[in-house]
């Protein structure tokens, strides 16, 4: 009897250890392939306008990560691809699904002055 409760405390304590391990494995696991995601830009814009001479570009997110660094890539992608256009890209966030408050958190404008590159970057901290 005596080592079945032994037997049985032991049992216990290795699957509190294994469930531990596991869910730590698993939040570890999906916050590094989060950051990978994060720091790779993809661009998959909501939608482009094209006029005469500015290309406006709009991406949508769920939260205010890397929004910086997506308006830089977002903005050397598209200069390249319409190298005499005035560039816009627009970050929009929706961070609460459930309702539709979308707001523009970040936005960028690449224009090409006399062979000089300028880039405006603009960023509304109350969204």
């Amino acid at each position: 009897m005596k080592n079945l409760l032994y037997l049985l405390i032991g049992i216990g304590f290795l699957a509190i250890i294994s469930s531990s391990a596991s869910g730590f494995l698993t939040s570890e696991t999906s916050s590094t392939l989060d950051g990978l995601y994060e720091e790779s830009f993809y661009i998959d814009p909501e939608n482009i306008e094209i006029s005469d001479d500015v290309v406006k570009i709009y991406l949508l997110q769920i939260n205010k990560n890397n929004g910086e660094k997506k308006v830089n890539d977002c903005l050397n992608f598209y200069s390249s691809e319409y190298e005499n256009y005035k560039i816009e890209c627009s970050i929009s966030v929706n961070e609460n699904i459930a309702f539709d408050d979308e707001c523009v958190f970040i936005t960028g404008v690449f224009i090409k002055e006399e062979e000089k590159d300028v880039v405006t970057i603009v960023k509304d901290n109350s969204c």
